[in-house]
């Protein structure tokens, strides 16, 4: 409030009031008369009009201020006071969505399913013994059917079916029934009916259907009509009764179709009606296997020969391009030897004849790799490379040919590489091509070198 004062407050001096202070003795004017009252009587109008001015700009001003100052206080500390209430918000919807969930559905399902099934299945809690209510018990059990207890059936850890009962949604259990060509069975249950109790214990426990379900490797679904899901299900098959045990099947290639239901009270349930049903549609399913598995087969055989084709042709345009390297390798050997032929001929040409006596020369005596030995003069001012011309030459058997308009100029866009090097044998160096005649002491003015083929 301080900023509010100091922003819009007055500004005049002379209202400042400092304690201890005393006030202003009034000035005389000439005649004797105090010149402030005279001053006060004059200005009090428009002090008073500058006062007035002054308290509506204040209000105008700072009353949106200090409004707005409070109202972000007041926000600032509600967003505190909210944070535990989204904390709160979140974990409710996580919550939720785990509720929404078929398989925390199912599980749960299955749970009170087991226990109610077991409080049915259990014997009298009073302690009747006698042998007429045991009887009627027994003849009670057998004729509902009851083999089983749930739990040991369609317990998610140990259950003797719990593999086929399918813990995702009805969608999924759509789609499993077409691509495996199974029987799926949709049971519904209704636990707000006074017998919700009927199917679970005379049906689904029964050995009938436990055998027909392991016979033709059926997939169960079950459902809730007090969930979301079990209630979408419900109105997609049109139930009007419940509980409701339907039977879907593979009509076509991709067409699924719910092709029995029983539906309301057990009395409309007879065990061989199943057996007929699964019987009677099952010829279906495994013409439809068959079909499937011929396709599939054709497939992978056209698969084989596309890829023995691939391979094939492959292994052609392997050889082709090979053909073609080689091909192109010998055209490039023979342009080579081409040309070396003519650098031979030109270098006979370019070859410096024996020098006279008198001649700075360097006489040397050449072992071959073959033992033959030659020995020739060298003007000592040529480089060695013109012993090296010598060698290559009678290698190539040019030296006592006679040749016919031999070329004159040296072949262009080649080098020529001596595949053999001179060595000087004491003590033992290469003989460099660079290297001028007369500078080489082993050779000057006389010596003896050996030739020796490289490792190519």
């Amino acid at each position: 409030m301080d900023i509010f004062r100091q922003t819009f407050g007055n500004n005049d001096e002379s209202f400042i009031r400092i304690p201890g202070a005393f006030n202003e003795e009034p000035s005389l004017d000439g005649n004797g008369g105090r010149t402030e009252d005279q001053n006060n009587n004059t200005n009090e109008p428009t002090e008073r009009r500058n006062e007035r001015s002054k308290s509506v700009l204040h209000f105008l001003f700072q009353t949106p201020v200090i409004v707005l100052y409070y109202l972000l206080n007041f926000i600032i500390r509600s967003s505190r006071l909210l944070k535990p209430l989204l904390r709160f918000n979140g974990f409710y919807k996580r919550k939720h969505n785990r509720l929404l969930d078929h398989s925390s559905q199912l599980n749960r399902l299955l749970e009170n399913l087991e226990n109610e099934s077991q409080a049915v299945t259990s014997p009298d809690t009073n302690g009747n013994t006698d042998d007429a209510s045991n009887s009627e018990d027994a003849s009670n059990n057998q004729s509902s059917g009851v083999q089983f207890s749930f739990g040991s059936l369609y317990n998610p850890e140990n259950g003797t079916l719990s593999k086929s009962v399918m813990q995702n949604s009805y969608t999924e259990l759509l789609d499993n029934c077409g691509e495996q060509v199974k029987f799926g069975v949709i049971y519904l249950h209704d636990p707000l009916l006074d017998n919700h109790m009927d199917y679970v214990n005379k049906i689904l426990c029964s050995e009938t259907f436990v055998n027909m379900v392991k016979k033709y490797q059926v997939l169960l679904w079950y459902g809730d009509v007090t969930t979301s899901e079990g209630l979408q299900v419900s109105n997609a098959l049109k139930i009007r009764q419940y509980p409701l045990l339907g039977i879907i099947s593979l009509k076509a290639e991709k067409k699924i179709e719910l092709i029995a239901r029983i539906e309301g009270s057990i009395t409309n349930y007879m065990p061989q009606d199943l057996e007929t049903i699964f019987s009677k549609s099952y010829p279906r399913l495994i013409q439809i296997r068959q079909q499937r598995q011929n396709v599939e087969m054709q497939r992978l055989i056209r698969q084989q020969q596309d890829s023995r084709y691939q391979d094939s042709l492959r292994r052609d345009q392997q050889r082709e391009t090979e053909r073609l390297q080689e091909t192109q390798r010998e055209q490039t050997a023979r342009e080579r030897e081409t040309l070396k032929q003519q650098w031979l001929l030109w270098r006979k040409r370019q070859l410096k004849p024996e020098p006279l006596s008198g001649e700075d020369a360097s006489k040397v005596a050449i072992r071959l790799e073959d033992g033959q030995r030659l020995v020739r003069k060298f003007n000592a001012t040529l480089p060695t490379e013109e012993i090296y011309a010598f060698v290559e030459l009678q290698l190539h058997g040019l030296l006592d040919s006679e040749e016919q308009a031999l070329p004159v100029e040296e072949p262009a866009a080649y080098q020529h590489h001596y595949d053999f090097k001179l060595i000087i044998p004491v003590p033992r160096r290469d003989l460099d091509l660079s290297t001028t005649i007369s500078d080489v002491s082993g050779i000057y003015p006389s010596g003896n070198v050996v030739m020796e083929r490289l490792n190519e």
